[in-house]
C-alpha cells in the first residue's frame, strides 16, 4: 500500500512517494500514530536535498538526476485510512493530491522505496509555498505542515514574468490617482495588491497568508481611493 511518504514527497512527486508518514514537515501533536518519514532527491549537480520529518521548510529543484528515495513509518498500524496534501492560500487548502480508504490487510508498518521525480515540477514557479497535510485512520491520526521553496528565478517562468510586469502596470494605474482619479486608483491599488502577494511568493519572501492575501490588496484600494479624492497633482473628477 503507498500513500503519502510526507508532504515533501507527496508535494514534489504529486503522487504517493512513501507510506503514512508526512515527511519534510513539521509534525503536527498529537501524533498518535507515530508518523515519521525520510526522502531524498538527488540533484543533477551531485548533491543530494534530504528532507525528514523534523524539518519545517525544505528547499526542493525543478528536476531531479534520478528517483526519490523515500521511507515512511507508523507506531500504530492502522486501517481504513486516508488522506491529502494541499497548498495553503491564504485561509484557502487547494488539496491536489489525495490517497483514498486503504484497509492494510497485511498490517504494514512502513514501507520504502523509490518514485521517479515528476517532470511537471519543471513548469511549477520558483517560490515560496506553504503545504499541508495528514493520515487519517479509525486508530488514529498525524498532520504536517511546511514551507516548500522551489528553487530558481522567478523570471525563468511565465508566471513570474506576467507577475512582474502585472506588478509595474498596476503600479502605474495606481499613481494615476494622484491626478485625481480615485476609479483609477481604487483599481489599480487593489490589483496592486494582489500582484504584490503573488510577488512576494515568487521571489521567495514569503508564502501568501491570509493576512498579507486580503491586506495588501485592501490597503491598496483604500491608499488609492484616498490619493485620489485628494488629487494633489490634478483635479477630484474621477
Amino acid at each position: 500500500m503507498a500513500v503519502a511518504a510526507g508532504l515533501l514527497a507527496g508535494t514534489v512527486a504529486t503522487s504517493a512517494i512513501g507510506w503514512a508518514s508526512p515527511a519534510g514537515a513539521t509534525i503536527n501533536k498529537p501524533n498518535t500514530i507515530g508518523c515519521a518519514g525520510h526522502a531524498d532527491i538527488p540533484e543533477k549537480n551531485g548533491k543530494t536535498v534530504t528532507i525528514d520529518a523534523t524539518q519545517s521548510k525544505a528547499h526542493v529543484p525543478r528536476s531531479a538526476a534520478g528517483p526519490v528515495t523515500y521511507s515512511g513509518s507508523v507506531t500504530t498500524v492502522t486501517h481504513d485510512h486516508h488522506g491529502y496534501v494541499a497548498v495553503v492560500l491564504g485561509p484557502f487548502n487547494i488539496k491536489f493530491y489525495t490517497w483514498g480508504v486503504s484497509q492494510n490487510s497485511s498490517n504494514k508498518l512502513s514501507d520504502s522505496g523509490t518514485r521517479k521525480y515528476p517532470s511537471e515540477m519543471k513548469n511549477v514557479p520558483p517560490g515560496e509555498y506553504r503545504v499541508k497535510g495528514g493520515h487519517f485512520s479509525p486508530q488514529g491520526s498525524c498532520t504536517g505542515e511546511m514551507t516548500l521553496i522551489v528553487d530558481g528565478s522567478p523570471l525563468s517562468n511565465p508566471a513570474g514574468i506576467v507577475a512582474l510586469v502585472g506588478t509595474i502596470v498596476f503600479a502605474l494605474l495606481f499613481l494615476l490617482s494622484l491626478f485625481g482619479k480615485p476609479v483609477l486608483g481604487l483599481f489599480g491599488g487593489l490589483l496592486l495588491g494582489l500582484f504584490l502577494v503573488v510577488d512576494l511568493m515568487l521571489w521567495k519572501v514569503t508564502y501568501p497568508t491570509t493576512v498579507l492575501l486580503f491586506a495588501l490588496p485592501i490597503v491598496g484600494l483604500v491608499l488609492g481611493v484616498a490619493l485620489g479624492l485628494w488629487g494633489p497633482i490634478g483635479g477630484s473628477a474621477p
